[in-house]
């Protein structure tokens, strides 16, 4: 009987439950009431928090959140950095950035406007009446409310003009949002000055919810919402099974597995299974090479891969949980290229599904994560 990773994913994007241990932030408790969806957006890379010289990182979670820094926190949350850095030498979205953008207060260099750029050519964050955008001014429940129902897809209804459309614009983004259960129960009031706990509790409610509906994966540079048509690979001869984009090349195996020293296990597999996209053929092992790979190795060596796990100086482990007697280990390896790997422990053998340097997928993370929530072994 195959056991299901679907619970995986949501493990990644979902607000974790409030006895997980948020102790990044020396300012976010475990018991602080949004302390959950604070790591998950660390973990996730939307939240980094600030440096105090010889402490650790803090979040400031009670301070108030300005429009330029929810800006950025709902586009990280909903674009791949690869975007985000290309808008402004994008051709398409230059012109219109440039040409329609006329907001007189934001500078061409300041440290928040590739993320405007998106948030902009997407019709998700528009400007005021009078031609500015207002980095500096806090956000409010009411606007917070139009730019994340746009954002999330959550309507597709066209941005309104605040000046004309009246004193309850906001009215239909608030029942959105409400519908989507993602307004916290410490706002009050439409005038409600957010804080920065506040909006990544939001942010990680709706990203929950855009998971249990999710579509799409980032394939390729030209249309990151390429909506996904999956393959299913059967090996019950290995005892797994997976799906994958049908724009991708099947899946290629190494019967006899490989000795693969630049990452963890420093163990020869008993098979491993490439994945994902055809790269250029450049001679040698490049011309089955992928972004991901599956090996297998037997039970037997899981306490020797385990203590080159806690040996490595540059692996950070980012999880570590047991489903339904199956444990998947989440782990971040660092060198030439960050790269991401999940040993996943059965009861005779263990599985590293990894991914690797050099993908040219727009979102690497969030496929990894995605393949491996339709990984299912016996």
């Amino acid at each position: 009987m195959f056991r299901s990773h679907r619970w995986f994913l949501a493990l990644a994007l979902c607000v974790l439950p409030l006895s997980a241990h948020a102790g990044f932030f020396a300012d976010v408790e475990d018991d602080h009431p949004y302390a959950a969806s604070i790591e998950t957006l660390r973990q996730m890379g939307i939240v980094a928090g600030f440096e105090r010289p010889g402490e650790r990182r803090v979040f400031w979670p009670d301070q108030s959140v300005t429009r330029a820094e929810f800006t950025k926190m709902v586009i990280m949350a909903r674009f791949p950095q690869t975007m985000i850095d290309g808008c402004e030498e994008d051709e398409g979205a230059l012109k219109k950035y440039g040409l329609a953008m006329n907001l007189w207060d934001v500078p061409a260099d300041a440290w928040y406007t590739p993320y405007l750029c998106v948030a902009w050519t997407r019709s998700i964050v528009t400007g005021y009446g009078n031609g500015t955008f207002g980095a500096d001014r806090v956000i409010t429940l009411a606007e917070a409310a139009k730019i994340l129902s746009v954002g999330f897809d959550l309507t597709n209804a066209v941005m309104p003009d605040l000046q004309t459309i009246g004193d309850e614009w906001y009215r239909p983004y608030l029942e959105l949002l409400g519908a989507a259960k993602a307004i916290p129960p410490s706002v009050s009031g439409v005038t409600h000055v957010l804080d920065r706990g506040e909006v990544a509790e939001m942010i990680a409610r709706l990203l929950h919810a855009a998971e249990k509906t999710a579509t799409t994966i980032s394939l390729d540079a030209t249309d990151v919402t390429n909506t996904v048509k999956w393959v299913s690979y059967k090996r019950p001869d290995l005892r797994f099974s997976l799906e994958y984009p049908s724009s991708w090349t099947k899946p290629h195996e190494l019967p006899g597995g490989a000795f693969d020293r630049d990452r963890l296990p420093a163990l020869r597999s008993d098979w491993k299974i490439f994945i994902g996209p055809q790269r250029d053929c450049l001679g040698g092992s490049l011309c089955v090479e992928r972004d991901f790979s599956l090996s297998s190795f037997p039970r037997t060596t899981l306490n020797h891969a385990l203590e080159d796990l806690n040996a490595s100086h540059t692996v950070t482990l980012l999880s570590d949980e047991t489903v339904d007697e199956t444990r998947t280990i989440l782990f971040k390896e660092e060198g030439v290229c960050p790269l991401r790997s999940a040993f996943i422990v059965t009861h005779d053998r263990f599985f590293r599904f990894s991914l690797h340097c050099g993908s040219t997928l727009h979102d690497p993370v969030n496929a990894f994560l995605r393949l491996l929530a339709r990984l299912k072994l016996s």
